[in-house]
């Protein structure tokens, strides 16, 4: 491969000698390129950027190699108060995307063509179609690429005030925002596939316990249903359809339960042999496509990996390997012709640079880097690691060491991840690496009920919310210290969300092992939590939470025992509470309460309220603050 080189709209910041501390603004800042998409004929760009305190979509030209925001004229009326968060290109005319509030709710769906122009809202509160209802839709399963900008979404019919799970299949037109059922839901069909051509042709079945297929040949033709593939493979997802739409590709429980990719035949219901299986990690995460149908699966084990069904995919894949060695390098989209492929290359210490693949003269293209201020020569490695809890089960996990310190005996950060029923990957943290650069060692360990390592360890997590999870966080810690790794006079537990739950709740149930702990927009009361949920609209979440956690009306006291605010006299370590007061997932009050319980226990908590911040970090400039408080506040706790 021969290598062209360019910026895209890039900023490089001169690096520091290794002598200086890297300042916090630099794990803080947000990166100048995320989500990079190639358009459908290879020749722009598009991706997310902040700007003036909101994400907003830019557009690179790749052949006038210019940079430009794409924004309608109307801007304050458009988008005040909302940021985009993800994007898709409709053709190499037009992009989709969602608008997002307080960091987590869909305002709606718009398309604009990539010089700003023609801007439509086809979906929610401030949509204005030609049909006599709004729609309330955000999932995108097809686009066409036709005159109209069609595109087919599921629609959840929210507009009628509750949640739904078995939505309808509609086609829209990202230009008028008219939209026409394509596919009526028969009453218990909770997922939809189409093929190429954006034919809807299956629909996964759910009527109690039992999963079931619905698969039609064409448009026209009848419907036919198939049944569960029974109780040891449960659901099965479609994840695509071949390019001549004969094969259906989906993933289902192995008999090791893990998730894995299998063919599915259609016409009598049944799976074919494994195509790409894993023996400890689920493989359904991310499905890589192409014009042609199904190109292959890149899922995450202990670091990400991607296995194509094309020989030709594959080869290029190794070859680009060997041009990029000390990098993961994803192929995140391609051309139209596929002659085109934008590639992400990155590590746990290097925030990823886009590149440009061109088949006609074979050469690699730099399009934009992520963090170019970034060295990550000076960055830590996020080794992966195991260990065993105390009922037998093998936890997986990461520790990140301080670049250059001797692996013994460090201050060491316990930072336990959010959810609870998602994971902690590999690949570049900026909270994780401006602490190793202060010389923490950070823990970071996929607690039971944490997703990717097969459905039993994710079912092990169920209603285990402050019993046998917190206990894998504990015993996570003190493998840290038995290794030798730890101090045990200087460890800190920080953690968001559900992380910032476990936090306070290990403050108050080991209060020897932890000098201090920190959580952001923690669960400090259960039950006030599912009063926040009571509403209608909520049935299903409430629902799954009392599955998962625990029923407020008959396990009443035992969601009051877990619940911070109840313990806090317990709490003697230092606390700081960071909260966005925009929070409609974890209210502000949650935050209070607690404050107040420690407060009237006689602790000195310290606070740290972030205006115009929701259920995350959405401005560098509260970004930069809240790292700040946290080196300060780690600085000043875990001092020898």
């Amino acid at each position: 491969m021969k290598p062209m080189w360019w910026f895209a709209g890039v900023v490089v910041v001169a690096g520091l000698s290794a002598a200086e501390t890297i300042p916090v603004e630099d794990f803080a800042k947000p990166a100048l390129v995320s989500q990079a998409k190639l358009s459908p004929d290879g020749q722009y760009v598009a991706f997310l950027r902040e700007y003036e305190g909101r994400t907003r979509l830019f557009l690179t030209d790749l052949k006038q190699r210019t940079l430009s925001r794409i924004e309608p004229a109307d801007v304050k009326r458009t988008l005040v108060s909302k940021d985009i968060r993800g994007f898709d290109w409709v053709s190499e005319r037009r992009l989709v995307f969602p608008t997002i509030i307080w960091d987590h709710f869909v305002a709606g769906v718009s398309a604009v063509d990539r010089d700003g122009r023609q801007w439509k809202t086809i979906s929610g509160g401030e949509s204005n179609t030609p049909n006599e209802d709004r729609l309330f839709a955000h999932t995108i399963i097809h686009r066409f690429d036709d005159r109209d900008q069609n595109i087919l979404m599921l629609d959840l019919h929210k507009a009628q005030g509750e949640e739904r799970i078995y939505p309808d299949v509609v086609k829209v037109s990202t230009l008028t925002g008219h939209y026409a059922t394509a596919a009526k839901n028969p009453g218990n069909v909770i997922s939809w596939g189409a093929d190429q051509e954006g034919c809807v042709r299956v629909g996964i079945t759910l009527e109690g316990l039992k999963y079931g297929t619905i698969y039609r040949e064409r448009e026209d033709a009848p419907w036919r249903s198939f049944p569960s593939l029974g109780a040891e493979r449960g659901e099965i997802r479609p994840l695509g359809i071949n390019g001549s739409n004969q094969t259906l590709y989906v993933a289902a429980l192995s008999p090791r339960k893990r998730w894995a990719v299998y063919p599915y035949d259609p016409t009598n219901g049944t799976l074919g042999d494994a195509l790409i299986d894993d023996p400890e990690y689920d493989v359904d995460l991310v499905l890589a496509k192409r014009i042609t149908g199904v190109a292959g699966v890149y899922y995450v084990a202990e670091k990400p990996r991607v296995r194509w069904f094309d020989p030709e995919d594959a080869a290029r894949q190794r070859a680009i390997d060997r041009a990029f060695p000390t990098t993961f390098n994803l192929i995140t989209s391609r051309s139209r012709d596929d002659n085109r492929l934008l590639l992400l290359a990155y590590s746990d210490r290097d925030p990823g640079t886009y590149f440009l693949f061109d088949r006609a003269d074979n050469s690699l293209t730099l399009v934009g880097t992520r963090m170019g201020w970034i060295k990550p020569d000076r960055m830590a490695p996020m080794d992966p690691i195991q260990y065993p809890t105390r009922d037998g089960l093998l936890i997986h996990g990461y520790v990140t060491y301080p670049l250059g310190a001797p692996q013994r005996n460090l201050p060491l950060v316990v930072m336990p991840h959010g959810g609870p029923w998602v994971r902690d990957v590999w690949g570049f943290d900026p909270l994780v690496q401006m602490l190793a650069s202060r010389g923490y060692a950070v823990l970071q360990m996929n607690y039971r009920g944490s997703t990717g390592y097969g459905e039993e360890f994710h079912n092990k997590g169920r209603r285990e919310v402050g019993r046998a999870i917190q206990d894998d966080i504990e015993d996570g810690t003190r493998w840290a210290i038995a290794q030798g790794l730890a101090d045990p006079k200087r460890i800190a537990i920080i953690g968001a969300d559900y992380g910032g739950f476990a936090a306070l709740f290990a403050l108050g149930h080991n209060p020897g092992l932890y000098r201090c702990g920190i959580s952001f927009a923690g669960v400090t009361d259960w039950l006030k939590i599912f009063e926040t949920r009571a509403d209608p609209e909520f049935q299903i979440t409430r629902q799954y939470w009392i599955d998962q956690i625990g029923d407020p009306t008959t396990d009443e006291s035992f969601l009051r025992s877990i619940s911070p605010v109840n313990f806090a006299d317990k709490i003697t370590a230092p606390v700081l509470i960071i909260q966005g007061k925009e929070d409609h997932i974890v209210p502000l009050k949650q935050a209070r309460a607690m404050l107040a319980a420690l407060e009237e226990a006689g602790r000195n908590p310290q606070s740290l309220f972030l205006a115009d911040e929701g259920h995350g970090i959405r401005s560098s400039a509260a970004r930069i603050e809240e790292f700040k408080r946290i080196e300060a506040f780690l600085a000043k706790n875990l001092a020898p």
